[in-house]
């Protein structure tokens, strides 16, 4: 086991360092998440207060139609956020692995070519997302045993959809693809790359893992400090802190695109891309062996 975990770690570090290689080619790709991020609060301030103002003057508890609609919207304008500016870094991930170098502007250009498309998966993706809140809705009203099956057939659904739609972005860029021929798409790729351990091999989700732990006990430690030097010294502790984690999800978020995009074209054409090692690329997901 400690070997096992070891090999583990000694790879998701390899995937990891991979990542931040193809980030410094590329810097502009820091910029992506960093807007999306942006763009998402500024969307979610614009949307929840006017709807808080109308909600309390309908002064109703349970969810109904006007709920439901402003849910729809906010699952829609940030699906539509994300997606706009993943595909901008998918397409500068794919230009560096065919040997090019996309400048930021080219890349917002190309996602704008593909609004459209980029539109049309926001529009199914915000869907899903209702569904599943009705669920979730209907999961509260029950009691007992069946809350908790129920419950758990709602984790297992979201589980499934998260990993078909792992690669739709990539599909949507690589081929110019509508929704659910991306997902198609998508399902196909992951049937090439499919493996008993596919959470397993994921190795970036372990390297996360150890920076959220180191940056927990830093700030423990940095709070603890702060307490003893007044409310400034707190404040400022409370906002690195804040900062630190928000980076850290922004990176991981931007190094799973880079990864995942390297992953797709190494499932469709069998080639590792620039700056890949093969055994890291066959590795993070087990391929299935011909019959």
């Amino acid at each position: 086991m400690p070997d096992c975990m070891a090999g583990e770690f000694a790879r998701s570090w390899q995937i990891l360092k991979i990542c931040i290689d193809v980030m410094k080619k590329d810097k502009e790709l820091l910029l992506f998440p960093l807007l999306g991020g942006l763009f998402s609060i500024l969307f979610i301030v614009a949307i929840f207060v006017p709807a808080v103002v109308v909600g309390s003057m309908l002064n109703t508890t349970e969810p109904g139609i006007f709920e439901y609609v402003v849910l729809f919207l906010v699952y829609l304008g940030l699906s539509f956020i994300a997606t706009f500016f993943n595909t901008c870094a998918v397409h500068t991930i794919k230009t560096r692995f065919e040997g090019g170098n996309a400048t930021f502007r080219q890349s917002i250009g190309f996602a704008f070519s593909m609004i459209h498309l980029i539109f049309a998966w926001s529009l199914l993706s915000a869907t899903v997302g209702i569904i599943f809140r009705i669920l979730e809705n209907m999961a509260q009203r029950m009691k007992g045993v069946g809350q908790i099956l129920f419950k758990l057939l709602i984790s297992a659904l979201g589980m499934m959809w998260g990993i078909i739609t792992l690669f739709v972005v990539p599909a949507m860029v690589y081929h110019n693809l509508g929704p659910i021929d991306a997902i198609k798409k998508s399902v196909q790729t992951l049937k090439k790359t499919w493996g008993e351990s596919i959470i397993r091999h994921f190795g970036l989700g372990l390297a996360q893992i150890v920076f959220v732990v180191i940056g927990i006990i830093v700030g423990i430690g940095l709070f603890v400090l702060a307490l003893s030097l007044g409310g400034y010294a707190l404040m400022a502790v409370i906002a690195v802190i804040v900062l630190y984690f928000l980076c850290v999800v922004l990176f991981f978020g931007l190094a799973n695109v880079i990864f995942n995009t390297a992953l797709y074209v190494y499932a469709e054409t069998g080639q590792v891309p620039e700056g890949y090692d093969k055994d890291v690329m066959k590795n993070a997901f087990q391929p299935t062996q011909p019959a």
